[in-house]
């Protein structure tokens, strides 16, 4: 019988040092070096702007990360790729196992599992958007600007896949995996982790609409938890992922943490509770999608002992 997803965590050395130095090694790469280099191409793109050393503020720089540009994507992206880093050699040198056991228990990577949870989230996302643009179109500003957004689009295609992978890997791979040590209580390792997973995202910019933005990132947390220890791999959380964090491209807000050039963008952001309960309509219907139809396809089958019973 083949492991559980859980169970990969008995794999390599695993003593609890080995797990708080991971932990500690991990950010340090998140975020005192992914910041330094943001910091760096923050100074050389605005030095290349024209503006002076002697220039600079936290005006300036907030400025910068604030417009919609393609430079902006990037240089807020590039902090991901020394995540990913961190958590490799955490998991190659420290805990002496396989990078892609965070991925599955045979070390291997599904991706057609991968570009069907992609799939079906995109589709009720652009269901979403469609409906939001045809019924509320005032609210929406046609702001395309076709050099900027395929810019913006090869950009995304590169450093979203590194941006979500960096951020499933560490809170739905090695944190879910690594905290199975003290429980196997799922609910327990779901909640945990989402709380986790919550916390860094308090800091964005749209967390001014209150308290129901926190209880979306909660809720993804936990359904992407909750996916993985139920498909017991982690490809359908890294689709759903990608998917919610391609959108976007067709449609942003003035407060989103990543201001880009997109296809349109919402002058009012809307009632946070609303947006939390269709994700919620959308989190049951893409779990009924994979997890649902399969019980009752499996209850359909007649049991081998059934069937030799009907042919006696």
């Amino acid at each position: 019988m083949s492991q559980s997803y859980l169970e990969i965590a008995q794999q390599g050395k695993n003593s609890w040092w080995r797990h708080l130095l991971a932990i500690l090694l991990i950010l340090f790469f998140w975020i005192v070096i992914g910041s330094i280099v943001t910091g760096i191409a923050i100074i050389i793109i605005l030095l290349q702007r024209g503006l002076s050393i002697s220039e600079f503020s936290q005006e300036q720089v907030s400025t910068f990360l604030k417009s919609a540009s393609v430079e902006t994507f990037i240089t807020l992206n590039l902090a991901f790729i020394f995540f990913a880093v961190g958590i490799f050699i955490a998991v190659k040198w420290l805990h002496k196992r396989k990078f892609r056991s965070l991925i599955s228990a045979d070390s291997t990577v599904n991706f057609q599992r991968i570009l069907s949870g992609f799939g079906v989230w995109f589709l009720m996302q652009a269901v979403l958007v469609a409906a939001g643009i045809i019924f509320d179109a005032k609210n929406y500003e046609f702001t395309f600007n076709p050099s900027q957004w395929f810019a913006l689009l090869i950009s995304a295609l590169i450093l979203t896949p590194i941006q979500i992978s960096s951020e499933e890997l560490f809170f739905r791979g090695y944190l879910l995996q690594a905290f199975s040590h003290i429980t196997r209580n799922r609910l327990a390792l779901i909640f945990l982790t989402s709380i986790l997973f919550m916390l860094p995202h308090l800091f964005n910019p749209e967390m001014q609409r209150g308290a129901w933005i926190a209880l979306f990132y909660f809720g993804f947390g936990a359904l992407t938890a909750l996916i993985t220890l139920k498909d017991n791999r982690l490809e359908l959380a890294l689709g759903v992922h990608a998917a919610n964090n391609l959108s976007f491209l067709f449609v942003t807000t003035k407060d989103s943490v990543l201001a880009v050039p997109a296809m349109w963008t919402a002058k009012d952001t809307g009632d946070p509770r609303l947006e939390v309960l269709m994700f919620l309509l959308q989190s049951l219907i893409f779990y009924y999608i994979f997890f649902g139809r399969r019980k009752k396809v499996m209850q359909a089958i007649p049991k081998k002992n059934e069937s030799l019973e009907k042919l006696s």
